[in-house]
């Protein structure tokens, strides 16, 4: 049985896509700029791109953060301040505390289990912080396992090394990488020689390297 999880954050726990439409059409109007739902889309595409290439390790977390707003109103043929649009991102990101359905009654009933969980996220720590305790499931884990903390991301086996070796007894066999993406989260996990759960809300993918896959979160508490 399956003692330790390392649980994602982002469309795992806390609903991202949400959290991320909202606080990205704030930006697009607090520049005195029309909203449309095409223009998340392009985002989106440049977004992706950057932490494709950082989860490759062939750009810096700096990079992402304070060049993807720019190369995205450079579409809109618009000059801004990198830095200043993603200060205003992650203000409008810290205040979006949407939990992913039975993400709380299900880590309650982990906890309750005597099960240790600990988050493992790539992103901006104090932000991860912020959110996770307007949601009020803070207290439900014993750390934080967080990229901007622990100074590599997903999938890289620094990341993973990096938990085990914080985490106390810890033990391989018990342990679980419980997220929704396939390049960091399971990907890593397998690079990393433990078990994983994917957790998806769409259709299974075609091909996964996951150990188990589910599509409610409350499915975990079965394994």
């Amino acid at each position: 049985m399956y003692q330790t999880y390392l649980i994602d954050i982002d469309n795992t726990i806390l609903d991202f896509d949400a959290a991320e439409e909202r606080s990205f059409q704030n930006v697009i109007e607090s520049y005195c700029l029309p909203f449309e739902r095409s223009m998340l889309d392009e985002y989106k595409k440049i977004n992706m791109n950057l932490w494709s290439l950082l989860e490759q390790e062939k750009i810096s977390r700096e990079e992402v953060f304070h060049t993807r707003f720019s190369l995205y109103f450079q579409t809109l043929e618009r000059e801004v301040d990198g830095v200043e649009a993603e200060s205003r991102y992650r203000s409008f990101l810290g205040n979006s505390p949407e939990l992913i359905p039975h993400a709380k009654e299900t880590l309650t009933q982990l906890k309750s289990m005597g099960k240790k969980l600990y988050t493992a996220s790539n992103g901006v720590y104090t932000t991860q912080v912020t959110r996770l305790n307007q949601a009020g499931i803070f207290d439900l884990f014993d750390g934080m396992f967080i990229s901007e903390k622990v100074g590599s991301e997903k999938p890289s086996i620094h990341f993973f090394k990096h938990c085990f070796d914080h985490i106390p007894d810890f033990n391989q066999e018990e342990t679980i990488m419980v997220g929704d993406s396939l390049s960091s989260d399971i990907r890593g996990a397998v690079n990393a020689g433990i078990d994983s759960c994917l957790f998806t809300r769409t259709d299974s993918p075609a091909r996964s390297d996951a150990t188990y896959t589910i599509h409610d979160l409350s499915q975990l508490l079965n394994l």
